[in-house]
């Protein structure tokens, strides 16, 4: 066994759980040499070792060699009988986060995506020492925090990412691709200086290990340190936040700011950038933290503030919002379909991007006896999820609010416009265009509509069902894809 090999299978015990399955690996595999000689160390190891092995390749479309490229990757996994999996992705040139950003949020996509897909547990690349070291240098130039300068992780746990190749050498992986006669692919953009991690690996680097000759060893080092010191402000971070009456809430969590507030200026930004984190969104830089936070030590306690966070296009569209003296960070989804849904009877409907819950409840919802549904139609749902059937000229849909609606879910209080019951029930303003209208249709014996509930939040008294009756509850949710 070489000392790769020997170094990768010590990698891949610290997998195996004696109580869980086989672990399954997906290589992320590009094609260069890198990648290539992974593949190969896996492939023999997997006859040995208790792990299955997958391959993917992302095609980006921005050589004209990438369809060569994935051809290759494609027959060398034929030779090793490992299964192989592509995507061909589109890079968006305007994204505003330069090229490389752009092309690797792209690729790591794609692998997470194929990933799921196929139940793998974990992402595996081939970065190495170089890479390591570059990536450090990167961060630092750029004014990166000590999460930046933690550079990259041999676990990534929220990720699901393992790189065990971080501490072997690039020379060593090019003396084992030439030993074992393994063929690779050369990227020609990793020549191009105009990138800045070729200026780094070509201009820079070489400059600096020949005045010292241990430098991406230090690095790796410095890496480490950072790491620790993360995971010290990540564990602050935690017990600040835990502090600061963290409640789960739609699409997203909040806290109390006078708690926050309490923390000062440092240990507050330390816990926002935890909670992104926590919430799997795109880390800010510094100037936009710093703004953020600004704007939130003067808003009033009264004051309604609304902040898109930025970066996250690509990802999410995600806001922090200041109501009610607590901050709230949430997740935005597409809006309600204007063209109205027809409820067909069943348990669950798509509407454009959301689906549509309708449950038969006891004294809760709206009352089935007022939609002409008979008790047998009921037992029949209840017992064998049979759909449901409204009296002959009566239907039911949900549409989006106009403005200006009414509802009276006390019958002993007066009728309340719809902006009056969101208040009064507390409802933050971003979530109040996302109750869609309840309203029941009929022809008989004239053609009329009556709003009869504020779907998942309240029914008009009228449409109430009494304490021995069905009445059918609505609720909506985003489909997962959009979160």
């Amino acid at each position: 066994m070489t000392s790769l090999e020997s170094q990768l299978s010590g990698f891949l015990a610290g997998l195996s759980n004696p109580d869980a399955n086989t672990p399954h690996l997906l290589l992320a595999l590009s094609g260069g040499v890198d990648s290539m000689v992974l593949l190969h160390l896996l492939a023999e190891l997997c006859q040995r070792l208790p792990f299955r092995l997958s391959a993917m390749h992302v095609h980006h479309g921005l050589s004209p060699n990438a369809d060569a490229w994935l051809q290759q990757c494609e027959h060398r996994c034929q030779t090793y009988n490992v299964p192989f999996f592509a995507d061909k992705v589109r890079v968006d040139l305007q994204s505003g986060q330069g090229l490389e950003a752009t092309a690797r949020e792209a690729r790591y996509h794609a692998l997470e995506q194929q990933r799921q897909q196929i139940g793998a547990d974990t992402i595996v690349t081939a970065h190495h020492l170089q890479d390591q070291s570059e990536t450090l240098m990167l961060q630092l130039v750029r004014g990166a925090g000590v999460k930046g300068l933690s550079a990259m992780a041999a676990w990534d746990g929220a990720r699901r990412l393992y790189r065990p190749l971080l501490s072997v050498p690039k020379a060593a992986l090019l003396q084992f691709a030439t030993a074992h006669h393994l063929q690779w692919v050369e990227d020609e953009s990793n020549a191009d200086t105009v990138y800045d991690r070729n200026f780094m690996r070509h201009a820079v680097m070489p400059v600096l290990r020949e005045r010292y000759p241990q430098v991406d060893q230090s690095l790796l080092r410095t890496a480490g340190h950072m790491a620790d010191a993360q995971s010290l402000l990540d564990v602050l971070a935690s017990q600040d936040l835990a502090q600061c009456d963290l409640q789960a809430e739609w699409l997203g969590q909040s806290i109390a700011m006078s708690k926050l507030y309490a923390l000062g200026d440092v240990r507050s930004k330390n816990l926002l950038r935890h909670w992104f984190q926590q919430l799997q969104l795109r880390m800010p830089n510094q100037d936009q933290l710093q703004d953020y936070w600004q704007q939130l030590s003067s808003v009033k306690p009264n004051r309604y503030l609304h902040l898109p966070l930025q970066g996250q296009a690509s990802l999410q569209s995600a806001y922090l919002h200041h109501y009610q003296q607590r901050l709230y960070c949430v997740t935005k989804p597409s809006a309600l379909p204007q063209t109205p849904l027809v409820w067909q009877g069943q348990a669950s409907q798509q509407w454009g991007e959301w689906q549509v819950q309708f449950k038969v409840v006891k004294a809760r919802g709206i009352a089935l006896a007022r939609l002409g549904v008979s008790p047998a139609a009921i037992t029949l749902n209840r017992r064998y999820g049979q759909p449901l059937v409204l009296a002959e000229g009566t239907s039911l849909k949900l549409m989006p609010r106009a403005g200006g609606e009414s509802l009276q879910p006390d019958a002993k209080r007066p009728r309340r416009e719809l902006k009056v019951l969101f208040q009064m029930l507390g409802i933050p303003p971003w979530q109040r265009a996302f109750y869609p209208l309840v309203q029941v249709a009929t022809t008989h014996p004239g053609a009329s509509e009556t709003l009869v509930s504020l779907a998942g939040l309240a029914v008009d008294a009228a449409w109430q069902p009494g304490r021995n009756a069905y009445g059918l509850e609505i609720s909506l949710t985003p489909s997962p894809s959009l979160l």
